[in-house]
């Protein structure tokens, strides 16, 4: 594997319950040297917890292991744009795109990359997921967290098993539609073919995020930045098929992640997170969709489901009512990016 460099990316914002155990795993991963073909960088989002502190004390001792700190929160989308941009500045194969509640047992890197290399146009491989608890410790019985991602004809994704006893159904390799951004291992090959042309105008995302504006040129867009957070994962995963590349699913790897963010838990999330999630949904599809995805898609996705949420805004979740605005502001642009996206 020494021939093969690879950046693991860790995006922070008051991470500090689990940032320091995710490094920890991170930096051991069998067949690697830190600072020599494995490279960790944790980009931290503004955090007004103890997080940078903890890090800087990690890294300390660490070579190989660096820090970047953000004056503004520029969600994960914007920050793991920057990764993307350190990835191809350091000619790294591939990233590792790893969340701080993550934790890598030592086989698990390797797994997955031989999986990457495997076979042509393979552009991400996605590990198994199981559920741990805030130690980064397996959850007992093992309950699984996402066997990759999948995409319904109501244009709904989910992760695969999520919340399900690992009974050994979800043991075979196998080509998925998606994969979850808490981690996915995705080559530098895909990043580049995949990522956001230079052409499209991302004035009306700054009119949202003003932060976004600063430094934007130099970030490579591997995640649609209107996204901000929530829904970009499927976004991607979504993208990197339509270029033509294969997402696998490896159950070899198995990783182990503290869930938060589940769809039975949606009275209880912030506003904040419920109304990302209706916009994006609405620019996911008009990001990606087209009638190859079928006349079903269109029948339940495009238009039942869709008349259901925003009904379910304007009675019931009126908090969400900015994103429905912001999703018609922005539906231009997103129809740019599926014409500009588009497999040659």
């Amino acid at each position: 594997m020494g021939q093969r460099k690879v950046l693991v990316h860790i995006v922070t914002w008051n991470s500090e319950d689990t940032i320091v155990r995710c490094i920890e795993h991170a930096a051991r991963q069998r067949g690697f040297t830190l600072g020599s073909d494995l490279f960790i960088r944790i980009t931290d989002n503004a955090s007004t917890d103890a997080t940078v502190e903890v890090v800087r004390a990690v890294i300390a001792s660490r070579p190989g292991v660096d820090l970047v700190i953000n004056k503004h929160n520029l969600g994960f989308c914007g920050a793991h744009n920057q990764g993307a941009s350190h990835c191809s500045e350091l000619s790294c194969d591939a990233m590792l795109i790893l969340n701080p509640d993550v934790g890598l047992p030592p086989e698990c890197l390797e797994r997955m990359l031989a999986t990457l290399f495997e076979s042509e146009r393979v552009g991400i491989v996605t590990p198994k997921l199981a559920r741990a608890d805030e130690d980064l410790t397996p959850l007992q019985p093992p309950l699984l967290d996402a066997a990759g991602m999948v995409l319904t004809p109501t244009l709904r994704h989910f992760d695969r098993g999520s919340g399900e006893v690992d009974d050994g159904r979800y043991e075979t390799r196998e080509e998925v539609f998606g994969a979850t951004g808490a981690c996915l291992l995705i080559s530098r090959e895909c990043i580049l073919d995949v990522s956001l042309p230079k052409e499209i105008s991302d004035s009306g995302v700054w009119e949202i995020y003003p932060a976004l504006q600063e430094g934007s040129s130099s970030r490579i867009k591997l995640f649609d930045e209107a996204f901000f957070a929530y829904r970009e994962d499927a976004d991607l995963s979504w993208r990197v098929g339509r270029r033509g590349w294969r997402c696998v699913y490896e159950p070899a790897a198995v990783a182990y992640h503290v869930r938060v963010v589940t769809p039975e838990r949606r009275s209880k999330l912030p506003a904040t997170l419920n109304s990302y999630s209706v916009r994006n949904r609405f620019l996911l599809q008009l990001n990606n969709w087209d009638l190859s995805n079928g006349l079903l898609s269109l029948i339940l996705g495009i238009c039942v489901r869709n008349i259901v949420v925003i009904l379910g805004v304007v009675v019931g979740e009126r908090s969400s009512l900015g994103a429905l605005r912001e999703a018609w502001a922005l539906a231009g642009r997103a129809r740019a990016i599926y014409r500009a996206t588009r497999r040659a």
